[in-house]
């Protein structure tokens, strides 16, 4: 059996040592937490360094070695140990070692994720453009494999990549270690923290000294490591405030400053030791700045939340935050800053001080009770209520109450019984109080109920209202539509004799509301101010209670819930009784003397009068509005029709397969926008033909579908809607954007227009018209996803010739990516314009230059530069390459650069002048430089490329040769 011994101190921790591998005792002592490691001798227990021995596991361990007939000794040394500054240092370095551990990993990731796309690009490069796997060629096989091994590898390259994030991220985090946990104000929180365990583990040592207890030497050991902890912590603190980091303190504020925190300002409603309380109003939040009226409530009560001073960014006093509200301006850090030094918080406690010393004082008369207390248990049968005074003391001035419910009842919810809420209501009211503002809250013993209380306020004295004079509409008799009466046979106009006019009311009648009547219904023709305002019974219309004062049909027979006022103005004026005290409008005019009649003269037809035609004008405009508003009906779906000018053309057979699954479970949910076509008697879709295509695919027989009166297809409201409607969905392509805005500018829209009905800007509506110059080709690769949006809008500007070749050369993979394919096409799109303003055109060759190999021409265009500018170009291009060739010398003196070891770098540069830091930079400077150079090759290239591999046609040389037939073609055509 062997011998083990079992050591412990608080700087290596718990280590195992006299085991050997395979003699059985790590088997043993495993279960109990040691673990092997190369860096330690023997076995160790984890996390047992720079701690206190773990005595339950170490004797566990112990008894199991025991057991089996090993020898154990033991040895515990609390006193070795390392200074928590040590400690710390350890821990940074060993984040350091992980930062690059980690990075390494993540750098082999991404190369192993390159590699794998590398590979899968090599294969797809042998399939041509969409050609498929020919079933029964003798390529099938290899092309099935080709495939399976480009899916293989783009999974692989999948899952390395995001490794490679994996690992990047935890180096990063590794990296910010240092930074993180010396960060002053996370500093602070662990300093509070760590504070208190240090109270808390004073108290015990002393306990344990008091009771002669044998923890007091391992409580006085964590005392010292408390103790130097804090110490490490609070230089770490004090360092960073003596580089200007600003440490924020109780004497920094002062009460109704604004504090910025958690990104918005809040005013300080008190400072208190370890926080700030802030005005808060969970209503209005997140607003920019929230203020102690915004956080006080209708009954006086400030809301309030706890800031801690660790997470405060800036101050600002109010009075500087008001004058920045005045001007519409919230301040930043900086403005808060200027601020905040030119009015200094002990400034504004010195002011509030002395405003407070000459303020008057608030007395209250010590005889008004403040509060009630009351005293009840649940399903309680006694309440006692006591009255408190300011103090919250019984009140002398009143004896206590007490309450019982009646005989064979109990106070079962306490003070919230109904029975005992109405008795405290009674004692208060006749003592002249009611409640305050708050609600029954426990008592700081829990023995009972408080609640506030205010003296009533005197009843002000009640004013009579004097009541309205009741409408009385005197109703002339029922005449017939057309009404022949005599002339009178004076010239002068009728005029009652009380002197009411035509439009006036009755003499019963308070003639400045009628005139106020008529007046708003000529000014507002749409206020229907004759309609009634009781409730109207299903099926019928308001309108069809406003009978014409010409119609037959009897006043018996009018809804009685009818109320006409404008009646009262007819051409009959007739006597009104007295009003009645209080009672509807008189339902049958009195009887009155009829007029005179003399001779029958000439007769006359009675023409309707001003408020009649009112009426009639007022009554067509809620029948038109009524026609016109849009109804909810159910419709048959074979009824249903798509617009020929629906903007979308594309629908996703996935998505809409999920639609229809879901109304074929739950039913449509939101109904459809339909026209009606009188002439087909059929429905046009205005906005919801995915829905109705779904609807379709789900079996539905009919759809709810809101029809929309009065509107005319293919009008330019109409496609405006619609547009508006569909240009915000994610699966409207940029081919169905670029046509609607299209026929939106034919309709006569403007681009601005249009941006601000579909929530766009100019420029991108703009964007995506130019897309339409795109020849068919293109537009069928965009859609497909082998072109992209942006690069076809360069793609745009070039001729429909140049944009094909451009397109062929693109899809056989001659662009390393995309941005080479954008410089290429703008260098195109400019060698266009030169050769246009030189009287030619350019089109590029069929054939890709890159597949002839790299050699270029000597001089690219030489056919149109002269002899002298050919000689300036050959002896520039030789002083320019001998000087790029001098680079070679560079090179090698970075090569050797980045393979030198940073210690002798470190040794060999800090003694010069500037030391490493001014070679960084300048290092900084070529990277930066070399960005700029190879940015110009780039754009270069490109422009050598487009000449290399385009020619140029002179329409004047080739306009003779034409044939005699070709005069409808274009000179691109002639010249192919």
């Amino acid at each position: 059996m062997a011998t083990i011994e079992i050591t412990h101190t608080r700087a290596e921790g718990t280590i195992l040592t006299g085991s050997t591998k395979g003699d059985g005792i790590f088997e043993l002592v495993r279960p109990h937490g040691f673990w092997f490691s190369r860096e330690v001798t023997g076995l160790f227990l984890k996390r047992s360094r720079d701690k206190e021995a773990d005595t339950w596991r170490i004797n566990r361990a112990v008894a199991a070695l025991r057991e089996a007939g090993h020898e154990v000794t033991i040895d515990i040394n609390e006193e070795e140990r390392r200074t928590f500054a040590e400690i710390e240092a350890e821990r940074e370095e060993r984040a350091e070692d992980r930062a690059e551990r980690f990075s390494e990993r993540a750098g082999r990731a991404v190369a192993s994720a390159d590699a794998r796309r590398a590979t899968a690009d090599q294969i797809s490069r042998r399939f041509e453009f969409g050609q498929p796997i020919l079933v029964g060629h003798h390529s099938e096989g290899r092309a099935r494999r080709d495939a399976a091994r480009i899916d293989t590898n783009m999974r692989k390259s999948f899952e390395d990549r995001d490794r490679a994030g994996y690992w990047a991220h935890r180096a990063g985090a590794s990296e910010n270690y240092a930074k993180h946990r010396n960060n002053p104000h996370r500093t602070l929180r662990r300093l509070e923290r760590l504070r208190a365990d240090l109270r808390a583990q004073e108290r015990h040592h002393a306990e344990a000294v008091e009771k002669g207890y044998d923890s007091a030497d391992r409580h006085a050991r964590q005392i010292q490591d408390l103790t130097e902890e804090i110490a490490y912590w609070e230089e770490i603190v004090a360092k960073a405030e003596a580089e200007g980091v600003k440490i924020w303190r109780p004497d920094d504020f002062a009460p109704r400053d604004f504090v910025l925190y958690s990104g918005s300002w809040y005013q300080v409603a008190r400072v208190n030791p370890k926080t700030l309380s802030i005005a808060w109003n969970l209503r209005l939040a997140p607003k920019q700045v929230m203020t102690l009226e915004d956080a006080t409530m209708h009954d006086g009560q400030l809301w309030t939340h706890t800031a801690d001073y660790t997470n405060a960014r800036a101050r600002c006093p109010e009075a500087a935050m008001l004058a920045f509200l005045a001007d519409g301006v919230v301040p930043g850090t900086k403005e808060a800053r200027a601020a905040s030094e030119e009015q200094s918080a002990s400034a504004v406690r010195e002011a509030q001080a002395e405003a407070k010393k000459t303020a008057p004082k608030k007395r209250t008369d010590p005889k008004v009770a403040k509060r009630i207390f009351v005293t009840c248990p649940m399903s309680g049968t006694e309440a006692t209520l006591t009255w408190l005074n300011g103090g919250s003391r019984p009140h002398k001035d009143f004896e206590p109450v007490k309450i019982t419910p009646k005989e064979g009842e109990t106070f079962r919810r306490a003070v919230w019984s109904q029975s005992l809420q109405v008795e405290i209501t009674r004692l208060l009211g006749e003592h002249g109080y009611t409640y305050g503002a708050d609600d029954w809250v426990v008592s700081r013993d829990r023995s009972g109920f408080v609640r506030s209380i205010k003296p009533k306020l005197e009843a002000e004295p009640e004013v009579p209202q004097v009541e309205a004079p009741a409408l009385v509409v005197a109703e002339p008799p029922a005449p017939e539509p057309a009404i022949e009466e005599t002339a009178p046979a004076s010239a002068e106009p009728e005029t009652p004799a009380d002197g009411t006019g035509e439009d006036q009311a009755p003499g019963n009648v308070p003639s400045t509301g009628s005139e106020a009547v008529t007046e708003g219904a000529e000014k507002t023709p749409s206020d229907l101010r004759f309609l009634s305002s009781a409730p109207v019974p299903q099926g019928s219309s308001e309108v069809s209670h406003s009978v014409h004062p010409l119609s037959s049909t009897p006043h018996s027979e009018r809804p009685e819930t009818m109320t006409d006022t404008t009646t009262a103005a007819t051409s009959e004026v007739t006597e009104a009784p007295a009003p009645a005290p209080a009672k509807k409008a008189t339902r049958k005019a009195p009887a009155s003397k009829a007029p005179a009649k003399k001779a029958p003269p000439a007769k006359r037809v009675v023409e309707p009068t001003k408020v009649s035609k009112r009426r009639e004008v007022l009554s067509d405009k809620v029948a038109e509005a009524k026609v016109k508003a849009p109804t909810q009906k159910v419709i048959p779906i074979e009824r249903i029709d798509r617009d020929p000018n629906q903007p979308r053309e594309l629908f996703d057979k996935a998505k809409l397969d999920e639609l229809a699954g879901s109304m074929r479970k739950l039913g449509q949910l939101q109904p459809i926008s339909v026209r009606y076509d009188a002439g087909t008697r059929r429905y046009t879709i205005i906005m919801g033909e995915r829905r109705w295509r779904a609807a379709q695919m789900a079996g539905l027989a009919e759809m709810t579908a809101l029809v929309l009166h009065g509107a005319v297809g293919g009008s330019r409201e109409l496609l405006a809607k619609q547009v508006a409607e569909n240009v915000g969905r994610a699966d409207m392509t940029p081919m169905e954007e670029a046509k609607s805005f299209k026929d939106l500018e034919k309709a006569g829209y403007t681009i601005e227009e249009i941006g601000e009905m579909c929530g766009r800007s100019p420029a991108y509506v703009g964007w995506r018209i130019d897309l339409l110059k795109l020849c068919d080709l293109a537009q069928d690769a965009m859609s497909k996803g082998l072109l992209g949006v942006n690069l076809a809008w360069y793609a745009a500007q070039l001729s429909e010739r140049n944009q094909i070749r451009f397109l062929s050369r693109y899809t056989q993979g001659g662009f390393a990516n995309d941005r080479d394919a954008e410089a290429f096409v703008k260098a195109c799109r400019a060698e266009e314009e030169r050769r246009e303003s030189q009287g030619s055109f350019f089109v590029l060759s069929e054939e890709n230059p890159a597949k002839k190999g790299d050699v270029q021409e000597p001089i690219l265009g030489d056919h149109d530069v002269p002899e002298e500018e050919r000689e300036r170009i050959v002896s520039e291009r030789s002083k320019l390459t001998k000087k790029i060739e001098r680079l070679s010398a560079a090179g090698e003196i970075l090569a050797e650069l980045a393979t030198a070891d940073p210690e002798e770098l470190a040794l060999l540069l800090a003694g010069g002048a500037g030391g490493v830091g001014v070679h960084s930079k300048r290092m900084a400077h070529l990277r930066k430089l070399a960005g700029q150079v190879i940015s110009n090759l780039a754009k270069a290239q490109a422009i050598a490329s487009v000449r290399a591999g385009g020619i140029e046609i002179n329409p004047d040389a080739v306009a003779p040769a034409a044939p005699a037939d070709t005069e409808g073609t274009t000179e691109g055509e002639a010249a192919a």
